[in-house]
């Protein structure tokens, strides 16, 4: 896996150090790991709702097409 190098302001870094002191993360790098795939999937779901509105799909079109899928 590729390593990533990050300049980390220094109010961000206390709260991540508060969340391992916590045990909600085992150590700052999980803590970062999951921060950036949250803020990648956030991005990801903004996209996609984009593009639906631009390609003009609706709900009742992708059910269609999930039903279709699972035949």
């Amino acid at each position: 896996m590729p390593k990533i190098t990050a300049e980390v302001p220094e109010k961000i870094y206390k709260n991540i150090a508060e969340e391992v002191k916590l045990g909600i993360f085992s150590n700052a790098s999980e803590a970062i790991n999951s921060a950036l795939k949250k803020a990648y999937a956030g991005k990801s779901r903004t996209f996609l709702k984009w593009l639906v509105k631009k390609e003009g799909i609706n709900e009742a079109d992708m059910l269609k097409e999930l039903a279709a899928l699972r035949k």
